[in-house]
């Protein structure tokens, strides 16, 4: 397999990797009637800016990558200051589960952003 293709086969994963984070964390919440609207917004957030990606639309997009990023975090930075670090729900629990899930969304996007922007794709392709 060619430098490119491997190169290609890590970012659709991480690609894959992060939209399946976001997807998961909907689910959960769905499931256990606990949808609040900053979380699935933050998480729509970056399931748009997954299938910019993946469709090619944009070609500057290490700065859709970091907006999106940014806005991820300010939803649930907003969440928390509203909701609390703890869930009554689950009997005062801290929010652990948040956090990994905003912990590996954060840094898979920002490895995205770090393997993309070394070698750019020829004409500004997206994988």
């Amino acid at each position: 397999m060619s430098k490119y293709a491997n190169r290609l086969t890590v970012l659709r994963g991480l690609l894959i990797a992060i939209a399946a984070i976001q997807l998961f964390d909907i689910f959960i919440h769905a499931v256990t009637n606990q949808l609040e609207i900053l979380r699935v917004a933050s998480n729509i957030i970056i399931l748009l800016w997954v299938a910019s990606a993946v469709s090619e639309r944009f070609k500057k997009i290490v700065s859709i990558t970091a907006a999106a990023i940014g806005i991820y975090l300010i939803l649930n930075i907003a969440f928390l200051s509203l909701k609390g670090i703890t869930n009554a729900a689950q009997g005062g629990e801290l929010r652990v589960m948040l956090f990994v899930l905003l912990f590996l969304t954060t840094i898979l996007s920002t490895l995205f952003i770090s393997l993309y922007s070394k070698h750019p794709f020829p004409q500004g392709e997206i994988p």
